[in-house]
């Protein structure tokens, strides 16, 4: 952790939106123990925007007030994997139902170089495929026609839960073999408008007990 950077936004805000990404990459470690005090006298600020920082951060689950121990890092729990993937299995399948026959020649064409870009992209980049998920599974449900159930699996995808399993969960070659295989058998499905093949692959991509999950 280190001073902030020149903003014109809230400092609570900066505090947390920088203490939420070095807990979210695994700089700042599970039962780390986040002493206000020092968080303040790291990032240059008073330590109220560190409290409000911290009140955030644990209402979003990736910290916990202990009693005499101040604010400690969680570890990502097994079923906050499993409760994600449900949730965002059920939605994309319902999405993917009602979308399907509706996607344009472009819309495919999209969904084609955003599986080429993942299969040729450095697969330790963890960044860089969580942003290729994210737009492969955000676009392929575009076209359902419901514009709330896209909004909310767009935050699902901004959720810190869903961004620390991407960011520390899965890196190789093997995950990135996985994850261009479902995509590509997903788009394939979707072209043949088969929309039962689509739901099938996309209960791998979701499987939480894979450690190669998309």
């Amino acid at each position: 952790m280190s001073a902030l950077p020149h903003d014109v936004r809230p400092l609570a805000v900066r505090v947390h939106e920088q203490l939420s990404a070095d807990i979210i990459r695994g700089v700042v470690k599970p039962g780390t123990a986040l002493a206000q005090e020092q968080v303040a006298a790291q990032y240059g600020v008073s330590r109220t925007p560190v409290r409000d920082a911290l009140t955030q951060l644990t209402m979003e689950g990736l910290t916990t007030l202990v009693p005499g121990k101040g604010y400690i890092v969680n570890a990502l729990d097994e079923r906050e994997v499993e409760n994600v993937f449900e949730v965002r299995y059920a939605l994309e399948t319902l999405a993917v139902k009602r979308a399907s026959g509706s996607y344009t020649p472009q819309q495919l064409l999209r969904l084609g170089s955003l599986v080429d870009e993942t299969e040729i992209v450095d697969p330790a980049d963890s960044a860089e495929m969580f942003r290729l998920g994210q737009a492969f599974h955000l676009d392929l449900v575009a076209p359902c026609g419901n514009d709330f159930l896209v909004g909310v699996l767009r935050s699902i995808w901004k959720h810190p839960i869903q961004q620390r399993i991407t960011m520390t969960y899965r890196h190789g070659a093997d995950h990135q073999a996985k994850v261009v295989g479902d995509h590509r058998s997903i788009l394939q499905a979707i072209r043949d408008n088969d929309p039962d093949k689509a739901v099938e692959v996309l209960g791998r991509c979701h499987d939480a007990r894979d450690p190669n999950r998309a």
